[in-house]
């Protein structure tokens, strides 16, 4: 879909993660006619696109975070999205690591490499399986997902495995991009992997850096047989130390119980305590697959320098209980909690908000650390808003996902410059001709609405 509006870009940086053009009206706001069944309301703020290609109609470029200098984010993204060169066949239907500058977006663009995005190419590594090691090349065979910033150069995610989706480090240089190959690093191996027979497939998941860059809190379970619910293993919260390059953690830790859900932790400024998200089950619940609720618990390794364990669940806190309603056969999802860096707040994925118009799609919500207060919704686009995480030293902004399209105020914006370039260009047409084509272009960039999933920057709620 060709643009020929005119590409212009403005550094975040420079605007303070702002621009007052996008400022957050109508986009956001629920009509007047609709209520909201819990306490709270989302507050107005700035709102910019950080991706706004029109490459497809079904990518989605998911679980953004910004690195500490503020100067990149990286997501994942469909791996068409952004690879260049001759297509395998067939073509992989997985998700790649996408890094581009922290930029906003103010026209819509072809591509999604025309503002600087590049993929994470990943070359050949090693994994240890006993006496056979594996050598492969996962550019293009292997899940990737959750990537989080180590520091300014270096990321962690986790990468599917012959043995299950194991921690890896990937140096990402200056010069990245499809012709420069990144090393993966895994960075801790389970017992099993070293077996020939008798191992069994384990799983560790959503990888959270801690405050002061020591450790890696993620969730971890394992099976046997792939389609075979019987060998599934609980799902759990578990720490392992930051390795050196070059290194593997020796020792992990385990922080709950298992659940049949428990994921996605996300560290306290402070480092003391942990949030994430689990089925009631992890407090002895007997109906885990009602609801998933958000919970938080200490990280104290006094008890494993002792004795090599913990205090599993130690000083648990549950900050949501969101049983469905009667009648309503659909179970509420609290998901993806992350810390406000100055800790006044978590913020949340939630589905509670129901009214029948929105099918449950899910929203952008906020909660004291100390559920001291209920629930408030934050985000709100009548679309698929997801994967918040915090700009890194902001405590009211956010870089997220959304399937709201491009916001109203910009469509309003480019309408007046279709017209007037139009008009310009066309000086013989009859003004209501004019007005009818700035529409149309107006029309095919509303399409992108619910189609593709964007990065967006929202702040100064």
């Amino acid at each position: 879909m060709k643009k020929r509006l005119d590409h212009r870009v403005v550094t975040l940086v420079a605007l303070g993660l702002a621009v007052g053009a996008l400022a957050v009206g109508c986009s956001t706001r629920p009509e007047i006619s609709e209520e909201l069944p819990l306490a709270g309301n989302h507050s107005p703020g700035d709102l910019i696109m950080v991706t706004s290609d029109t490459t497809s109609d079904g990518f989605h470029y998911l679980e953004p975070e910004i690195s500490p200098n503020g100067q990149r984010v990286a997501f994942t993204a469909d791996w068409l999205a952004i690879y260049k060169g001759d297509l395998p066949d067939p073509v992989p239907l997985i998700r790649s690591l996408v890094v581009k500058p922290v930029e906003a977006q103010l026209q819509p663009t072809e591509e999604l490499g025309e503002t600087g995005a590049a993929l994470v190419w990943l070359g050949t590594y090693f994994f240890d399986a006993g006496d056979s090691p594996i050598q492969e090349s996962p550019g293009n065979i292997r899940q990737k997902g959750s990537p989080t910033w180590l520091d300014d150069e270096n990321l962690v995610c986790w990468m599917d495995t012959p043995r299950g989706a194991r921690l890896f480090r990937l140096p990402v240089p200056a010069g990245y991009g499809a012709e420069s190959q990144i090393f993966p690093e895994v960075l801790f191996y389970e017992p099993d992997d070293g077996k020939i027979i008798g191992w069994r497939y384990w799983m560790h998941r959503s990888p959270a850096i801690s405050p002061d860059g020591r450790w890696i809190a993620f969730s971890r379970f394992g099976y046997e047989m792939v389609d075979s619910l019987s060998s599934y293993t609980q799902q759990s919260i578990c720490v392992v130390p930051v390795p050196g390059a070059g290194e593997r953690a020796d020792y992990m830790i385990q922080l709950t119980d298992g659940a049949a859900i428990c994921d996605a932790p996300a560290w306290s400024p402070d480092g003391s305590r942990i949030t994430f998200h689990a089925t009631p089950d992890i407090v002895g619940d007997g109906s885990p697959y009602f609801s998933v609720e958000l919970f938080t618990v200490d990280f104290d390794t006094t008890g494993f320098a002792q004795d090599g364990a913990v205090e599993l669940n130690k000083n648990i806190l549950q900050l949501t209980d969101s049983p469905p309603e009667a009648g309503n056969p659909i179970a509420i999802r609290n998901m993806n909690p992350t810390y406000a860096p100055d800790g006044s707040r978590i913020v949340f994925v939630s589905d509670r908000r129901a009214p029948t118009i929105t099918l449950h799609e899910r929203n952008i919500w906020s909660i004291p650390p100390d559920a001291s207060l209920p629930a408030s919704i934050l985000f709100f686009s009548r679309n698929d808003d997801v994967d918040p995480s915090f700009v890194p030293g902001r405590s009211d902004a956010l870089v997220l996902s959304s399937a709201m399209g491009f916001p109203t105020e910009m469509l309003d914006r480019l309408e007046l410059e279709a017209l007037e370039r139009i008009a310009q260009e066309n000086p013989q047409l009859d003004p209501i001709v004019v007005a009818d084509r700035a529409a149309s272009e107006r029309t095919q960039l509303e399409f992108f609405a619910r189609v593709m999933s964007h990065l967006y920057v929202f702040s100064n709620w």
